[in-house]
C-alpha cells in the first residue's frame, strides 16, 4: 500500500469528523458561480432570463449586487479568513492582528464582513457549506442564528490508490487538495449526484495579474464585484517573508491537478461537468454554451 494512502488514512482519523452527508439527488443540475470578472457579463443576463439549474455560490459572492436577486439555494466559504475573527472585528476590520503586518488586509476583511452581512439578509432557505474545522465557529453560530442551514464537511486532503481516493470521498472523510475555493465546490457539486453541473466565472488568469517590482512579487486580484483590482504584496499570512514565484506557480500547478481528479470523480459519478466560461485557462471539463442553463 502506497505511503500516501497510510499518510491519509492516519490525517482522516486525525482530522475528519462524522458529518450528516451531502444532500443527493434533489437537484437534476446545478451551476457554481465562480467570483471571476467574466462572472459580471453572465450575472447581467440573469437579469432578463430564469436559470434552470440550482446555484451554488462561493465566498464573497454575497458582497456583490446579485445576491438577493439571484437568491442562490447553495453557498460554499473554504477559506479560514471567513471564519477566524470575533465580534469586535466583524464591527471593526482595522481590529484584525493581520493588518498590522498587512495594513491592506483592512480592505479583505471588510468585504469579507459585509459578504456575512449580507449573507445574514437571506430568507430564502441558503444551504451554507462550511469545512467541520469551522462548525462552531464565531461566524457559523452566528449563520444559524440567522436563519442559514450549515452543513459540515471534511477538508482533508485525501491522495493514495484510486480506490481508496473514490472511497473515502464517498464516505465523506475527504475530498481532493482544494487550492482554491472552486476545486471545493466542484467536488461538493459532484458529490450532490445532478445529472450536469456547469461552472462559470473561473477565468483564471492570475499569473497575468503578476506583478513582480524590485523582487517583490505583487498580485492585482480581479472579482466580478470590484470596479478595479485589489493589489497587494504577496507575503506570508505568518510573517515569514515575502511569497516566491515558485511557490505561486507550484499552487497554480495543484489547482489544476485537483481539476483533473474532480475531472475523473464526476466520470466515476456519472456527473457531466461543463465549463460555460467564455475562454478562461481551465482546460479539464468540456466547454458548453452558456444558453444551456436558461429555461
Amino acid at each position: 500500500m502506497p505511503i500516501s494512502t497510510i499518510l491519509s488514512l492516519g490525517k482522516i482519523v486525525v482530522k475528519s469528523r462524522p458529518t450528516p452527508g451531502i444532500p443527493q439527488r434533489k437537484d437534476e443540475k446545478i451551476l457554481i458561480i465562480c467570483n471571476g470578472p467574466s462572472a459580471k457579463e453572465f450575472l447581467e443576463t440573469t437579469k432578463n432570463q430564469t436559470l434552470n439549474p440550482a446555484v451554488l455560490c462561493v465566498n464573497k459572492f454575497a458582497f456583490g449586487p446579485y445576491f438577493q436577486t439571484l437568491k442562490p439555494k447553495y453557498y460554499l466559504m473554504l477559506d479560514g479568513d471567513f471564519f477566524h475573527f470575533n465580534e469586535a472585528i466583524f464591527q471593526d476590520p482595522q481590529q484584525h492582528p493581520r493588518v498590522k503586518i498587512k495594513p491592506e488586509f483592512a480592505e479583505w476583511q471588510h468585504q469579507i464582513n459585509e459578504t456575512w452581512k449580507n449573507l445574514f439578509m437571506q430568507n430564502w432557505g441558503l444551504t451554507l457549506f462550511i469545512p467541520t474545522a469551522y462548525k462552531n465557529s464565531f461566524m457559523a453560530k452566528k449563520a444559524r442564528e440567522n436563519g442559514i442551514k450549515t452543513v459540515a464537511f471534511n477538508y482533508t486532503v485525501i491522495k493514495g490508490l484510486q480506490w481508496f481516493r473514490s472511497l473515502a470521498y464517498q464516505l465523506g472523510l475527504g475530498m481532493p487538495q482544494s487550492q482554491n475555493v472552486i476545486n471545493a465546490a466542484l467536488f461538493l457539486a459532484i458529490k450532490m449526484k445532478p445529472k450536469k453541473v456547469f461552472v462559470t466565472g473561473i477565468d483564471h488568469d492570475f499569473h497575468k495579474n503578476l506583478v513582480l517590482d524590485n523582487n517583490i512579487l505583487f498580485e492585482e486580484v480581479s472579482h466580478f464585484y470590484t470596479d478595479k483590482p485589489f493589489r497587494h504584496p504577496l507575503v506570508h499570512a505568518d510573517g515569514s517573508g515575502p511569497v516566491k514565484l515558485r511557490q505561486v506557480f507550484l499552487n497554480l500547478h495543484k489547482v489544476h491537478l485537483g481539476y483533473q481528479e474532480l475531472n475523473r470523480y464526476a466520470k466515476e459519478n456519472n456527473v457531466e461537468v461543463l465549463n460555460i466560461t467564455p475562454a478562461g485557462f481551465v482546460d479539464e471539463f468540456p466547454r458548453a454554451n452558456a444558453n444551456e442553463v436558461f429555461k
